[in-house]
């Protein structure tokens, strides 16, 4: 649309509501309004558009979006599509987040909200709306959504959303029949890093052996932090290979931290139990299980010096 004329273009498609059909409070308002508005012929070209709009998408002003093709600023065209086929039965409203493509590339999150405007014989005449940028909100809510599942420690999930994952695992393991595992984690002697070294020092461990854990287990398994100085492996579609996770992360902490900055090396005792669906057993009574075999597994071990 380079090489229109917008001047042109503005007397061929005027809306109703041009200043130059003497509504110049309404235009004072679309141009001062702080939401991007828009307005396009039934082909999809952008008839008006107002300041917020154009500094949203960064474009120098409202006169370089006259005349381009509306479903440009989409990241994916079919939003446009879509509202389009909304928009078909009258009185509609079409409300959708969208994602749209800026001057400089960049994908920005917008609330869309379009309406079609239809003339006395409901003949389509231009569709008007508005898009409101909530990119930071959407990062907030992702950001909400991540601290209320997560620990803030060490990044992995807390024992809040295991609620949610041991129903959903169980529900899948019924449903295809397939076994799942459990590992309890206890770090060994954290009390004692914490009052020798500060708790900082606690910290870093405990941050170091989720990692550890995290690496030494598949994407699909689920790495809990339980309580304070425990964590919690959910091996999912495992087939009595408990044993050997168990192994290797034992072996993990006794290469990788065995030797610690502190001189204390780091160990962990670790309890697994297996559950099946046709077992009957509760997921419950696997904690449980997985629990006691880990503190069987503490009381083996003799103090280190």
């Amino acid at each position: 649309m380079g090489l229109l004329d917008k001047s042109l273009f503005r007397r061929r498609f005027r809306t109703p509501r041009d200043p130059a059909n003497g509504d110049a409070r309404y235009r004072r308002l679309f141009g001062s309004i702080p939401i991007g508005l828009y307005v396009t012929s039934p082909e999809g070209l952008l008839l008006d558009a107002n300041a917020e709009l154009a500094r949203m998408l960064g474009y120098p002003d409202e006169q370089a979006l006259i005349g381009m093709d509306v479903t440009s600023i989409y990241a994916d065209p079919r939003d446009r599509e879509h509202a389009v086929e909304v928009l078909l039965a009258p009185g509609s409203v079409f409300r959708a987040e969208v994602k749209l493509r800026t001057r400089s590339g960049a994908v920005i999150v917008a609330q869309d909200t379009c309406c079609a405007v239809r003339d006395p014989e409901d003949g389509l005449l231009y569709y008007e709306g508005s898009l409101q940028d909530v990119t930071d909100a959407k990062g907030l809510e992702e950001q909400l959504r991540q601290l209320a599942r997560h620990d803030p420690l060490t990044g992995v999930y807390n024992r809040h959303a295991l609620s949610e994952i041991l129903v959903a695992e169980a529900a899948r393991s019924r449903r295809y029949g397939h076994p799942i595992a459990m590992l309890m984690i206890d770090v060994d002697r954290l009390k004692e890093f914490n009052d020798r070294f500060g708790h900082a020092a606690g910290d870093e461990v405990l941050k170091d052996v989720a990692a550890l854990i995290t690496r030494s287990v598949r994407d699909t398994d689920v790495v809990v932090r339980y309580g304070g100085d425990e964590f919690l492996v959910l091996l999912t579609e495992t087939n009595g290979q408990a044993q050997r996770v168990k192994e290797r992360i034992e072996c993990e902490l006794a290469f990788e931290l065995g030797k610690s900055r502190y001189g204390i090396p780091v160990t962990a005792s670790i309890g697994a139990a297996h559950w099946s669906p046709e077992s009957g057993e509760s997921v419950s009574e696997l904690l449980g299980r997985a629990d006691r075999a880990m503190y069987a597994e503490k009381g083996k071990r003799a103090p280190v010096t």
